[in-house]
Order: C-alpha cells, then structure tokens, then sequence
C-alpha cells in the first residue's frame, strides 16, 4: 500500500464534531475512498476526493484517547482497471443525517498502483488508519451491503458485546483508562478496573488490575462471589445446615432454598424428604425480622392524658386512673377502653389516693369481672373521695 501523508480533517468533518461536542449525535464513519488523482492548496477546504476509483469498507472504530483508529478492509475484487493511489479520504455523518461528508483527506507520499481483478482476486488486507477526533465524542462505524471478513481480533473486540469500550494496545500507552480495554500481547482484550493510572509502556502483559473479557472468567468469578456470599451469610446466621430439597431435617437447624435463595429455620423435624419449606419452617429473611421488630410494641392512649396502653411481644399492659367514692364495702364498676384479652387470667395491680387527706389507701381490691369491666372495692368507714391507679397485664 502506498505511504500517505497524515490525514487533514476537512472543514465540513470539524462542524461534524462541533455538531457532536453539542449534543445532536454520535458521528458515524460510513466508509473510506482511494481515488487516481489529488488535490493541492488548502486540504481543509475539500469536499470530495478529485476522482474517486474505489470505496472501502469500514470493519471498526476505536476512540483512543482523542485519536480515531479505523480498520478499513482493501480488496481489488471490484477493481475492473488498475489505478494509482494517489489520494485517499474517509467520510463520515451524524447519525439520522441523510448524506455523509467528507470527514478527512490525505494525499500520497508516493504513489502505489492497485491491481485490477482480471486474474481474480488477487489484493486483499486490512489496514488501521489514524486521524484527529476528541476523546468526547461517541463514534460508530456503518457498515454497507455486501461482504466483509473479520480478523479473529476484531471479532473478539466488537462482536462479542461487551458494554466495554475498546481502546487500543496495552503495549506501548503510558496511562490506563478506568473501566475500558485494551489489547494485551496475548491476543486477548482486558478490562481496567484499577481506575485511571499510570502504565509501563513496555509491556503488554496484564495485572491483576487488568481482567480478562471472557465468559470463562465471569462464570468463575459470579462463583467466588457466590461461595464468598454464602459464607458471610453462614457467619451472620450462625449455621447453615444443608439446602432444600433435605431427606431429614432437623428441628433447630437452617436450610438454603436455592430457589428464592433464602434461608429457613427448621420448627418441627421432619422424617421424609422436604422438597420446598413448609409450615414447619420459618424465613430467616431480614425483612420478616424487620417486621418483627416493627410490630413488637405497640401502644396508645386513646387520646387521654389518663390511660392508654402497650403491647411488648405477647404481653398486653393496660394503665389508668379513675376517681372513686369511697365507703364501707363500696363496689364501683369501671369500663374499660380496651377489652383485655383472656381477663379471665389477667393480674390487676392499684394503688389508691384519698385526695382530701393525700394519704394512700392500702384497703383496696379489684378484680376484671368482663373483658372490659374493672369491678373496686374499698372497706373504708369514711366517706370521700380518691384517686384509683391500676396496671392490668394480661397475655394476647
């Protein structure tokens, strides 16, 4: 192939990355030309290659670091008469444009003759082309009708999506991207995870910093990190017993169920094979116990200053007062806000306080007649009136 000058970017490819660096697209080279003459003055002003002979294929794009890298496949299979390589350009458009322009422009150091087909097919290479583009702008390539043939090397870099952005060489770069790739000397492209940094330019061969992008080393990395999981979940749990399905298990232990890949504790032991959880086993899962914890009191004061009540786990409290006539063996019915649960076992604890004299009385009695009924009895041989307090717990 002829040796060509460095590329010049055309007036019309600068207002395509003024047009890209603004937002309206990512730029897309559409193809490369070869053509039998050449310009000369001011290159930046050309908009079409003098007489173009031949269009090339763009096979792939690279970014690296603000230099654009086009792969161009070259064949003569098309090339009825030979022709001098006298100038060569790529063009290029912002996607959902409808026409392309001329995007870069070279000429020839010296010139090369291309060979025609008569004899078949008889010229066929790949070859990177270098040009000025901003480390800023998103670029594809478009690729015409017809047939192309792929490097082994491009086929791993584009076809195999990796979401990855691919930069270039390892070998020969002074800096590494955070989270994009690079070709190692071993044929094979590498993913910097060790974020952006310095790099021995003079070699190729990859660090631990460096994974590989292969689906051999995602599957045994997501099973480290399952193993890994499973272990930290052994220690939080304290235990782990075996997965589902389980032949015998055991009150007491801790199963994984792969399935929804969550952990049960064992309430009744079971003498045959346990497929799935039932209700003999209970979610050891963080949000059943968040609920727990959320429901393991409760309380409210039916919006007295006097009374109310609390719930911790499955005790019920229910606090109040009340004012009382006293007199020889006075029985007073009070009503309840709340009906107590199981009152028939419930523990009623008051104390009392004549408030004439300030004095606590000691001679008291109550008992729960009803759900909701506190029946008090105080053996006083005077009149007057006190102030009743009672505590009632009782199991829900």
């Amino acid at each position: 192939m002829a040796e060509f000058n460095s590329h010049i970017i055309t007036n019309a490819g600068r207002n395509l990355l003024a047009r890209a660096l603004a937002g309206e697209g990512k730029v897309i080279f559409t193809k490369a030309a070869f053509g039998d003459q050449k310009h000369s003055g001011n290159l930046r002003e050309v908009t079409e290659l003098k007489n173009k002979k031949l269009d090339l294929n763009v096979m792939n794009i690279r970014n690296d670091n603000g230099t654009a890298v086009l792969t161009v496949q070259i064949s003569n299979q098309n090339v009825d008469q030979s022709f001098q390589t006298e100038e060569f350009g790529v063009y290029a458009k912002i996607e959902n444009d409808v026409s392309e322009v001329l995007y870069s422009y070279t000429t020839a150091v010296s010139a090369d003759t291309f060979p025609n087909n008569r004899l078949g097919k008889t010229y066929e290479s790949i070859q990177d082309i270098y040009m000025a583009i901003s480390s800023d702008v998103e670029a594809e390539i478009y690729v015409r009708d017809g047939v192309i043939y792929l490097t082994r090397d491009i086929a791993n870099q584009v076809y195999t999506e990796t979401g990855v952005i691919a930069v270039g060489n390892l070998k020969g770069r002074s800096n590494l991207e955070e989270n994009k790739q690079y070709l190692a000397d071993d044929g094979h492209w590498y993913k910097n995870i060790g974020g952006n940094r310095s790099w021995n330019s003079s070699t190729g061969i990859p660090d631990e910093q460096l994974i590989p992008i292969t689906w051999e080393y995602l599957y045994k990395s997501l099973n480290t990190k399952e193993g890994q999981l499973i272990q930290n979940l052994n220690g939080l749990l304290g235990k782990n017993n075996g997965q589902f399905p389980v032949d015998q298990a055991v009150e007491g232990n801790v199963y994984y169920f792969p399935a929804n890949q969550k952990y049960y504790y064992c309430l009744k032991s079971q003498s045959g094979r346990t497929s799935v959880p039932n209700a003999d086993f209970e979610e050891m899962s963080i949000w059943a116990n968040k609920k727990k914890l959320e429901n393991l009191i409760k309380s409210d004061n039916f919006n007295s200053h006097n009374q109310g009540w609390f719930q911790i786990a499955s005790r019920l409290i229910v606090y109040g007062s009340f004012e009382y006539t006293y007199g020889i063996n006075s029985l007073q019915n009070f009503t309840l806000s709340l009906p107590i649960p199981n009152w028939q076992n419930a523990n009623v604890i008051i104390s009392s306080l004549d408030t004439t004299t300030n004095n606590i009385l000691s001679s008291m009695q109550a008992r729960l007649t009803s759900a909701t009924t506190l029946t008090v009895k105080a053996s006083n041989s005077f009149g007057g009136k006190g102030l009743v307090s009672y505590l009632i717990i009782a199991r829900v």
